[in-house]
């Protein structure tokens, strides 16, 4: 998972985290951050052949019967306000 980290971060993930599940400790979640949707885009695009082998070994470490998965979430920051004219879509913010 370090190398998993660094391949991430030279592509542009920030606040990179790893998280066991106490109450399943085979459960464990990564996190990270970019600061707009289009910055996660570009960070799939900017995989090399090594970074993807990455991704393949630590596949094979699973043991579950269901493949990993990917969760896509959007934080809005508490407080923040739409303006009328662009309610139904999001607003990134810098």
């Amino acid at each position: 998972m370090q190398e998993r980290r660094r391949v991430q971060s030279r592509a542009g993930a920030r606040h990179w985290n790893l998280q066991r599940d106490l109450q399943d400790p085979l459960h464990w979640t990564e996190t990270f951050r970019t600061p707009t949707w289009m910055d996660y885009l570009r960070l799939n695009h900017r995989l090399t052949a090594e970074d993807k082998g990455v991704d393949q070994r630590l596949c094979e470490l699973h043991t579950g019967e269901v493949p990993p998965r990917t969760r896509l979430a959007i934080e809005r920051p508490t407080g923040a306000t739409r303006r009328r004219e662009q309610s139904g879509s999001f607003l990134f913010r810098r």
